[in-house]
């Protein structure tokens, strides 16, 4: 056992935050001495130690730090020794936004969210948290476990997260332009907006059309903003022909354009329409690799 004044050598956390930590939020017990002396355990030196290392060595805030050691402590053994090896603890925040989302906890989310922000970059966050996340809500809805307005409320959450992103990044002038945009009647437009802003953490102006965006409109602004690339999602397949014959159509007005194209409605390889050499399907896997053919 360790006294506070021997706790606070040991760590180099001073005597006083110790203590507004532990009155804040409950983070250790101390015990007391037969004279009344309070003296910490080796656990709670521990959880100390791990909340320093969260706030000095990863840059989170005292709140952030507590509510990830509060999570760690709900994995179950097994678990936390696999994560303690990859470093990694997608499971427990996948559960944890999940429920936020289905019950509405719109505060809650957030928090949640501000924590995957800073512990993961964004494609991890996209791939391993959020993805899982609204797949697992989509079955739930479709099974008819949860209401349409849950599913409608957890997307849009994690969309106005992500739409306040593109602020933050700078463009890069002397990459190419690209128009992302899901085509008439495709509302879907997750999955398009986090390739966007994978692009736009790395300096490329996106121009975001969005979802149902008319075809006819988009001849104009190819040509005015110089776009080289264009970025589609599809998640309905009775959106694709029509599609592809746009993309024709604009081919052949513009040799140097290429297309990269995304979303359910090509995640079956033998489902995928034929394409030309300036048309690639990417998956999420490959967004790294966007620019070569």
């Amino acid at each position: 056992m360790y006294s506070m004044k021997r706790a606070s050598e040991l760590l180099g956390i001073s005597v006083v935050k110790i203590r507004a930590w532990e009155n804040r939020y409950g983070i250790i017990s101390p015990k007391r001495s037969s004279g009344g002396h309070r003296l910490l355990s080796d656990e709670d030196l521990a959880r100390l130690r791990f909340l320093k290392e969260q706030i000095e060595e990863n840059g989170l805030k005292i709140s952030e730090a507590v509510l990830l050691l509060q999570q760690r402590k709900s994995v179950p053994p097994e678990q936390d020794a696999e994560q303690s090896v990859t470093g990694k603890s997608y499971d427990v925040f996948i559960e944890k936004l999940y429920t936020d989302l289905i019950n509405f906890n719109s505060a809650q989310a957030d928090q949640t969210i501000d924590l995957v922000f800073a512990l993961y970059d964004l494609e991890e966050t996209f791939r391993s948290i959020f993805g899982p996340v609204l797949y697992r809500i989509g079955e739930k809805w479709e099974a008819g476990e949860i209401t349409v307005i849950q599913e409608h409320f957890a997307s849009e959450t994690i969309m106005r997260r992500l739409s306040a992103l593109f602020r933050v990044f700078p463009i890069n002038p002397s990459l190419p332009v690209v128009l992302a945009f899901c085509p008439e009647g495709e509302r879907h437009h997750l999955g398009l907006l986090s390739f966007s802003l994978f692009l736009r953490k790395r300096g490329v102006n996106v121009l975001y059309s969005g979802p149902d965006t008319p075809l006819k409109e988009l001849e104009g602004i190819i040509q005015k903003q110089q776009v080289s690339f264009i970025a589609v999602s599809v998640t309905d397949p009775r959106y694709v022909d029509k599609l592809m014959m746009w993309i024709e159509t604009a081919a052949r007005n513009n040799s140097r354009l290429r297309f990269l194209l995304g979303g359910a409605a090509f995640d079956d390889p033998a489902a995928r329409p034929a394409v030309k050499a300036n048309v690639r399907y990417l998956s999420v896997h490959e967004w790294e690799d966007w620019q070569h053919d």
